[in-house]
């Protein structure tokens, strides 16, 4: 019987999707005939109100990091203060333990063999699923971030990180090395593969075939600083093709809906602009690649998409560490961009490229060289399939972890709860789980990467 391997998906922002499909793609296309390979947005399918809840509660927060100033780098800092993992793991086994069990449940109820995740809470499912349901589970977890914050679970499983900065800050959270593993950024196949050009993508699209183009989005949600430096490009009247991705926000689709059909009084189109509007996109990263410039926050997915379609980015907004480091990684060391975090720098760095296009031609170059680094996808997917094999053979062996050659059962971990949330517990971490990201503030470029990419600036 092959073994079952269950990509756990979950909405937090739409990058732990499109990563996730990354790693899928990888399996499907490789291990499929000799692994059972299944996917699952568990927390919506089995109709658990709780666990759902929980979803929703997710893609609030991310909203609000990106809506409400100073909101995202406060809760990092204050979680990584009282502890990190530990305050996290509290959370959802003592608090919010409906939706905690309504996921461990929804995991027994699929009986996987190997979990594959790549966010905090499913991380977390999977760890309490090996230690409390399955001991001979195998768990790996690929971080999609260009860091790490201090919510992932350190207990058990292979954690996979994008890039050797965010291997080194694992070290110093309290990751084992054996632990660890590190590969390049994960990106989606139809992403990498794509073919069409610049050109054929603008006439796909509709779009004027020889206007300079700019596209904005600000994640699923355009929560961020994306519809304020949209309308000012409007209100400057800059003789561009500008299109505005709305995601899942109704209301911002709404508005500039209304600005592009004329409805709008107090905003108007300049007859040589030219104003596109969309809902939420799967084929988004067409769109980035039909742009000259992707304006966009700092998320490391879309940032990626938009850099393997050949476009250079200007990030407009971090809000938080995460998204910070990734215009450390794409922009300061990488050179695939540029940052703008006000409108007016942003209107005239888009005039200035308009005039001088010799800047973007210089982040082409280095994109291509980014790009040549490799995607890590098919290296996850090798990992899963290593860890899965070694799974198979200690259980072949009668050596499996926590249970005893002779048939004796070990308790797989430790269900003492009390003991590690006292007072003190929790503050002997946190000298680990509690480090400043200032350490972070120097980016990296891994020692291959370095020997054959020297990025122009």
């Amino acid at each position: 019987m092959k073994q079952k391997v269950l990509l756990l998906y979950l909405e937090s922002g739409f990058g732990h999707i499109s990563s996730m499909d990354s790693i899928y793609q990888a399996l499907i296309d490789n291990y499929s005939d000799r692994y059972d390979i299944q996917k699952s947005y568990i927390m919506r399918e089995d109709g658990y109100d709780h666990l759902t809840w929980m979803e929703k509660f997710f893609c609030k927060q991310v909203e609000n990091t990106n809506k409400i100033p100073g909101f995202g780098r406060f809760i990092f800092w204050i979680i990584s203060l009282l502890g990190g993992q530990h305050i996290m793991r509290f959370y959802h086994r003592q608090l919010a333990v409906r939706s905690f069990r309504q996921g461990l449940e929804a995991l027994r109820r699929r009986n996987p063999d190997v979990i594959v995740s790549n966010h905090y809470f499913t991380d977390l499912l999977a760890v309490e699923y090996k230690h409390r349901i399955n001991p001979d589970c195998v768990v790996v977890n690929y971080n999609p971030d260009n860091t790490l914050h201090t919510f992932w679970d350190k207990r058990d499983g292979v954690f996979v990180v994008n890039n050797e900065k965010a291997f080194k800050r694992a070290l110093r959270l309290g990751f084992k090395e054996e632990s660890l593993r590190l590969v390049t950024p994960c990106v989606r196949q139809v992403v990498e593969k794509n073919t069409l050009t610049r050109a054929q993508l603008r006439e796909k699209y509709g779009l004027p075939a020889d206007k300079f183009t700019v596209v904005i989005a600000d994640g699923g949600y355009m929560a961020g600083r994306g519809p304020k430096f949209a309308r000012e490009i409007i209100k400057r009247k800059l003789p561009i093709t500008l299109c505005v991705i709305t995601g899942k926000n109704r209301k911002c689709y709404e508005r500039f809906q209304a600005i592009a059909e004329g409805r709008d009084k107090r905003l108007k189109v300049d007859d040589n602009m030219t104003l596109k509007v969309y809902e939420f996109v799967p084929e988004a990263y067409e769109l980035y690649g039909a742009a000259d410039v992707f304006l966009t926050k700092g998320g490391p997915n879309a940032v990626l998409d938009s850099v393997y379609m050949r476009t250079p980015v200007i990030i407009d907004y971090c809000p938080h560490v995460i998204e910070e480091t990734t215009a450390k990684f794409f922009i300061d060391e990488y050179h695939c961009g540029e940052t703008a975090f006000t409108k007016g720098k942003a209107v005239k760095r888009i005039r200035a490229l308009m005039a001088d296009r010799s800047a973007l031609d210089g982040y082409l170059a280095n994109i291509e060289k980014f790009v040549a680094i490799g995607n890590g996808a098919n290296a996850v997917a090798d990992i899963v399939v290593e860890e899965a094999e070694k799974a198979r053979s200690a259980m072949q062996d009668g050596e499996i972890d926590g249970i005893d050659v002779d048939g004796g059962e070990d308790t797989p971990c430790d269900e003492s709860t009390d003991a590690e949330y006292k007072v003190e517990g929790v503050a002997a971490d946190i000298v680990t789980d509690g480090l400043s990201y200032a350490a972070d503030e120097e980016m990296f470029v891994s020692e291959a990467a370095a020997q054959s990419f020297q990025p122009a600036k």
